[in-house]
């Protein structure tokens, strides 16, 4: 059985409509030579200058108070290794960014963690061990 030429000739008019409605969903893929010359000009611009700095009545932008740290720093623990990142656990997290604190990971020793507050203080801290950041006193978690 032969397919008839009026079910062939409807068959390429469908299949014609399909591709130009999907080809009025696609977008360009190159630039003109237009686009081109318009982009390379954009490129070329230089920057714009960086605004003037103010004199005379201009208010001092007021300087942001350094964050306080937590009232406890507890060192849970580490793993250092021969090759490869050291990981501690302060507060039960692996966060090295803290709000108020930071810990000196160039000085970490196989006993001590150095922790450095805001305020100029350094504590050194073992594992298992709790600063109170308010009068500085350690204690042993396990006691």
């Amino acid at each position: 059985m032969k397919p008839s030429i009026d079910i062939i000739i409807l068959l390429v008019i469908v299949f014609n409509l399909f591709q130009s409605a999907s080809a009025k969903e696609l977008q360009r893929l190159f630039t003109t030579a237009q686009d081109r010359a318009i982009l390379n000009a954009k490129r070329e611009e230089p920057p714009p200058a960086p605004p003037l700095p103010t004199t005379g009545s201009a208010t001092p932008s007021p300087v942001a108070p350094r964050p306080k740290p937590p009232r406890y720093i507890t060192f849970n623990g580490l793993i250092k290794r021969s090759h490869g990142p050291t990981t501690l656990w302060i507060n039960d997290s692996q966060d090295l960014f803290r709000q108020g604190f930071s810990v000196e990971l160039d000085k970490i020793t196989e006993k001590t963690v150095p922790i450095f507050l805001f305020n100029k203080r350094r504590i050194e801290l073992k594992p298992g061990q709790s600063v109170n950041t308010l009068n500085g006193t350690i204690k042993e978690n396990w006691e």
